[in-house]
Order: C-alpha cells, then sequence, then structure tokens
C-alpha cells in the first residue's frame, strides 16, 4: 500500500491522493469491510465528487469561482468603522476551526485503513468507539456541510449563496432536504454516496451514547430506536464499516479535490483574474475582478 505518512490536512499542506487503488490487495477482517470494497468506494466517491465539479465549471463557471474562492458573508463586518464589506473572498476561518478535526481524521485512516498485506485491520471496541466519534463529527461539522450545501445548489442552477447557515439542531432535514435531495433531483451520484453514509439514527445513538456493541453477533444495538420504519434498530460491524467509509472518504476528497481545482485554477482557465458579482449592501451587487495568487495559494480583489 502506498505509504501516506507525508499527508497532512489541505489546510496546513497540500493533499495528495493516498490510497493507490491500484496496489491495495484483498485483505479481510471478521466482520469488516474487505479492502477491495474500500477501494470501489473510495474511486466512486472520487468520480461522484469531479463529475459535480466538471458539471458547474461548464454550466455555472462564475459560481464555481466563487466556491474554490471560499467566498462568504461575515455578519461581524456589518456597519463595521473600518467600512469592511461583510462579503468576503479566502475566507480561512472556516478552515482554521475545522484543522484539528481534520488532522486527527486523516491519522486515523493513516492509522487504520492502509490495509498492509496479510495484516488484518485492528477490529477492537476503541477502535469503533473512534470510528463513531469521528463520524459523528463529519455529520456535524459546519464547514463541510456548508461547502456540501453550496455544491449542491450551484449544482442545482443557483446563484452561489454566500450566506449559508446550517441549524445547529436537526441537521437530519438539513442535509437530506437542502443537500442530498438536491444532488439526487438532478441526477448527481453524490447523494447515493450520502445515503450510504448518513443515517440520523447512527449519528443520533453515537452523539447521545445509546449504542451497545454485540462481539458475538458482530452487531451494533442503537438504543434510540423508536419502531419508525426509517430507522435503525441494529447494525451489523460490516455495514457499519461501509457507512464510515462512505462518510469519512467523502469529507475528506471533498476538501482534498476542492483543494486541488483551487490551486490549478490559473492554469486550467489561463489567467489568474476572475471577473464576479460582489454584493454590498451600499452599492448592490457590482462586477469585480478578483485574483489567484498560486504561490501563496491566496485569492484577493484586484486593486
Amino acid at each position: 500500500m502506498a505509504n501516506i505518512l507525508n499527508i497532512r490536512v489541505y489546510s496546513v499542506a497540500k493533499l495528495t491522493d493516498f490510497y493507490d487503488n491500484s496496489l491495495i490487495t484483498l485483505v479481510k477482517t471478521p466482520s469488516m469491510i474487505t479492502a477491495a470494497n474500500f477501494a470501489l468506494i473510495n474511486t466512486e466517491i472520487q468520480e461522484n465528487i469531479n463529475e459535480v465539479f466538471d458539471s458547474i465549471r461548464i454550466n455555472r463557471t462564475e459560481d464555481y469561482i466563487l466556491f474554490l474562492a471560499d467566498a462568504e458573508y461575515k455578519a461581524k463586518y456589518e456597519n463595521n468603522s473600518q467600512g469592511l464589506s461583510p462579503f468576503v473572498i479566502d475566507n480561512r476561518e472556516d478552515k482554521y476551526q475545522d484543522e484539528t478535526r481534520l488532522n486527527f481524521l486523516v491519522q486515523f485512516l493513516q492509522n487504520f485503513y492502509l490495509f498492509p498485506e496479510n495484516q488484518d485491520v485492528d477490529n477492537s471496541e476503541i477502535r469503533l468507539n473512534m470510528e463513531m466519534m469521528i463520524y459523528s463529527h463529519v455529520w456535524e461539522a459546519k464547514p463541510f456541510l456548508k461547502k456540501l450545501f453550496r455544491l449542491a445548489h450551484i449544482s442545482n442552477n443557483e446563484p452561489y449563496q454566500w450566506d449559508v447557515s446550517v441549524p445547529p439542531m436537526g441537521k437530519h432535514d438539513f442535509i437530506r432536504q437542502q443537500i442530498r435531495d438536491i444532488f439526487r433531483a438532478n441526477n448527481f451520484q453524490i447523494a447515493e454516496v450520502i445515503r450510504s453514509g448518513f443515517h440520523t439514527s447512527l449519528r443520533n445513538a453515537f452523539a447521545h451514547s445509546e449504542y451497545a456493541f454485540d462481539n458475538q453477533n458482530g452487531r451494533i444495538w442503537l438504543d434510540n430506536y423508536g419502531g419508525q420504519a426509517w430507522e435503525l434498530r441494529d447494525i451489523s460491524f460490516d455495514d457499519w464499516s461501509r457507512r464510515f467509509c462512505y462518510s469519512v472518504l467523502l469529507n475528506y476528497h471533498l476538501l482534498n479535490i476542492t483543494h486541488q481545482r483551487r490551486t490549478n485554477i490559473n492554469t486550467e482557465f489561463k489567467t489568474d483574474t476572475y471577473t464576479i458579482s460582489h454584493p454590498s449592501n451600499v452599492r448592490g451587487v457590482r462586477r469585480v475582478d478578483i485574483l489567484y495568487h498560486e504561490a501563496h495559494d491566496s485569492f484577493s480583489f484586484a486593486r
């Protein structure tokens, strides 16, 4: 398996794809996902993310640029004495806020999901508990959900949404209705990736410590089961591993592919200057130029 020890989270250094599918050999661990299935999921997710990016690059080019430029509305800049616009580009706060979680996620994948030949993945309760924590954090991470939301609505032929509010509670409807169903309505297979990863029963049970391991039968029992048709009563270790992999690899590859496309944007468009519609509370929407500085991986307004 390819060595990934030098990989860091994209906000610290450039990411590279750390799974070389051609080097993965079939490794079966008790009640766990196989390396072959992991490789298929890994490839599926990258292809589905790129499908959406390729579509909006062609059909919503300006919004594609705004997405890569991390355009954001910052309410704290409203009515400030310096006259700063609340509509900013190159927003770095989300990256810094999410950096610790992402570093931990990458390190966990390095430690447990390399599938070295003839070596089983540790199937201990410690690892399973860590996966549950990571899973809950993925589907609670506002920077990640904001990116998915924006990508879904741009792909729905909507203007870029500078101001995205992720609800502090009740993310079930937000993820399903405002992200997954929007992708599905436009026939993007990333909707099935989300369906294969996210389930409210799992997120809630893990977040509130309402679960128990059944090691003898290889299952996780969910104590929050209420008898509704959509709820999960229990899940096998193997099915859990698949949902975990769909979730964390979607999180990882969305950020990684976004970073790759951002750093290659000048090469792709053969320019470093891009014209966008910039909202203003005072002057309305104006057409302005922004620059991407490849050497510093940063965007700025043209002066």
